[in-house]
């Protein structure tokens, strides 16, 4: 039983610790196809706009989560899904625009450049 509880308290410690981060909100979100910049992927990509406060109040950022066969140093290398994986994400993310949820951006190294990209985003339930 004691090993159940320290369990227990140490993944919430990981879920509050992991929530105090999240401190973006999406703003805007488009769907783009692939013909609008084939670099970004074969199966196009998603541009995300996101703010610090809810409802878009403040300054914003933009990210591009980009598919397979991206080529562009705006793509994370680790960013690179597959359609059914990219429209996933993409209608996850639509429902955290509609509820205001907050989520985090995940870096990681972009495609033939310097700099940090756009890898993953993760959301956090609120407990």
């Amino acid at each position: 039983m004691k090993n159940v509880l320290a369990c227990c308290l140490a993944l919430s410690s990981v879920f509050a610790a992991s929530h105090a981060r999240a401190n973006e909100y999406v703003c805007e979100l488009t769907l783009m196809p692939s013909a609008s910049d084939p670099a970004r992927g074969s199966f196009g990509y998603v541009s995300m706009y996101t703010s610090q406060q809810p409802g878009c109040a403040g300054q914003t950022a933009v990210y591009s989560i980009c598919s397979k066969g991206a080529m562009s140093h705006a793509c994370g290398v680790t960013a690179q899904y597959s359609e059914p994986a990219l429209i996933g994400l993409y209608e996850t993310l639509r429902s955290a625009e509609a509820d205001q949820h907050p989520v985090v951006a995940n870096w990681s190294a972009c495609i033939g450049g310097p700099g940090s990209c756009t890898g993953s985003v993760s959301l956090y339930s609120d407990f």
